[in-house]
């Protein structure tokens, strides 16, 4: 099984999923339980968590905000990473909005490091606590009671 669906199976037995539309979803708080999960399974692999904003007619994926941890050999500087995907050659070429939220949502960590795994998932779930109601603000439909942001793990 790989990873991101170990990590999901797992999280559903310790907090309990929302499934839809045969997705399973969290929210943030079931997500900052995945610390004590790799902890225990003392292993980590590439993990990425997309949060959507889901109503009862609507699934809507808020991918700017979405985790991205990599497992690698040797860890490269964030920011020259942010270059090459932006295409641009000075981060003064870069809002300072988009430089925080890839500071946030961007990890490359070593091989086995799984403190710094555990730090680095940390760090987004206390930006997208920041994030969630700007999220909320766009997206939340008037006379809509069943609306929330949750999380899939891949």
């Amino acid at each position: 099984m790989d990873f991101g669906k170990q990590c999901s199976a797992e999280l559903d037995k310790l907090a309990g999923g929302h499934c839809r539309d045969n997705s399973l979803y969290f929210t943030l708080e079931e997500i900052n339980l995945l610390s004590s999960i790799i902890k225990r399974l003392n292993y980590i692999d590439d993990l990425v968590i997309s949060p959507f904003h889901i109503t009862d007619s609507s699934v809507m994926e808020a991918y700017w905000c979405t985790l991205s941890i990599k497992i690698v050999n040797q860890v490269q500087d964030k920011y020259i990473v942010l270059l090459s995907e932006a295409g641009k050659s000075k981060l003064e070429e870069i809002e300072d909005y988009y430089i925080e939220q890839w500071d946030y949502t961007y990890y490359e960590i070593l091989k086995g490091d799984i403190n710094g795994f555990i730090e680095s998932l940390s760090r987004y779930v206390t930006y997208m606590k920041k994030r969630e109601n700007s999220l909320r603000e766009e997206y939340d439909e008037p006379n809509h009671n069943n609306q929330g942001i949750y999380y899939e793990i891949w």
